[in-house]
């Protein structure tokens, strides 16, 4: 049975006795570099390499000599013939390509035809015995150079102003992505907020139409209780009634007396007030019988007063005049006519007639 010891594998190359050799059980890599010209004809060179593991170590040391050189357990045949593979393959490739295309695809197109070559070569189909006794981790062409230096500085600002036209492209792209995946993610956020705005509203209907629930069920019972305190009050009010009613039962014939005995005292306010409105109008009637007495006393004593006044005048009046009257039309005569007359009426007025004698 083989054995690992120190990253090698002890395998027997025959019966008991026979020479044992050492297998490496550690990743092995090498690298592969060759020059070749595309369809385009440009030449073209290519750096690549392979990371392979041994698994089955009987198989190897049947294809490969694993025998020490100085104490080294030797792989160097297995890198040649894997790197020769490579670039027959690659090469056949590579002439059927254009240098963009060898560069763009490096690491795909030309690196699955190394893989592809490597494993069809180290594999076969299961129950042969020519299998190599490889597994194949890494077959990659790593990078391609341009061998004309006036060539790849002009291809190379060329692939750099492409190379910036695409990452221009690829930012605008990008902002556009940015852009729409903002303008996305706004209208996600709108229609979150129009969402919750609706959750929101509609809790707000459900709170506000609780509420309107319990402001009905308050103003129900706030009118249940108006109703019942209003029946106490009606209530209150039908028994102070009656209380009334029978109060004012009781107390009408003291009222009736007193309302009798009230309207007698009225009569006789009323029959007194007559009374002192008949005194009031005697006594008006009394002071203008004076007053009328005492004006036709003054009248009456007036001439009195006046006539030795009168008399004097008139005397003064015909005092020294030497009148003489001829014939009855005399037009002096006429003239004091009057005079005479109304003398002769004053003095009759102020003099008073003479006393009865006495019976």
């Amino acid at each position: 049975m083989p054995f690992v010891g120190r990253g090698t594998l002890n395998v027997p190359l025959g019966l008991p006795g026979t020479i044992y050799v050492l297998v490496p059980a550690t990743k092995q890599e090498t690298t592969f570099e060759f020059t070749q010209e595309t369809k385009d004809g440009i030449p073209l060179r290519f750096k690549g390499i392979i990371i392979y593991r041994i698994t089955n170590p009987v198989a190897a040391a049947r294809f490969f000599d694993f025998s020490p050189v100085h104490g080294v357990v030797q792989v160097a045949q297995i890198n040649t013939l894997l790197t020769h593979i490579c670039l027959g393959e690659l090469r056949d490739a590579v002439s059927h390509m254009s240098m963009l295309e060898c560069i763009e695809q490096r690491k795909t197109t030309l690196s699955e035809v190394a893989a592809s070559a490597l494993q069809t070569t180290i594999h076969t189909a299961e129950g042969q015995s020519d299998d190599w006794g490889l597994e194949l981790e890494v077959a990659q062409v790593a990078q391609v150079f341009i061998v004309d230096v006036q060539l790849r500085q002009q291809l190379e600002a060329e692939v750099r102003n492409e190379i910036r036209l695409k990452s221009d492209q690829s930012n605008i792209l990008t902002q556009e992505e940015v852009k729409l995946a903002q303008l996305t993610s706004d209208g996600r956020v709108q229609e979150k907020k129009l969402a919750s705005d609706k959750d929101n509203l509609r809790r707000q209907e459900d709170l506000e139409l609780a509420q309107l629930a319990r402001q009905r069920r308050m103003q129900t019972e706030n009118l249940e209780s108006e109703r019942q305190a209003l029946q106490l009050e009606q209530e209150k009010f039908d028994l102070q009634l009656e209380i009334e009613q029978e109060r004012a039962k009781s107390e009408t014939p003291v009222r009736l007396l007193k309302i009798e005995k009230e309207s007698q005292v009225l009569r006789e306010e009323l029959e007194l007030r007559k009374l002192q409105n008949q005194i009031r109008e005697f006594e008006v009637q009394r002071e203008l019988l004076l007053e009328r007495a005492r004006q036709e006393l003054r009248r009456e004593i007036l001439p009195l007063e006046q006539a030795p006044e009168m008399v004097e005048a008139a005397s003064k009046v015909l005092q020294g005049a030497n009148l003489s009257i001829y014939g009855e039309n005399n037009q002096l005569l006429t003239q004091l006519a009057p005079l005479f007359e109304l003398l002769t009426r004053a003095v009759r007025q102020a003099t008073p007639p003479p006393a009865a004698p006495p019976a």
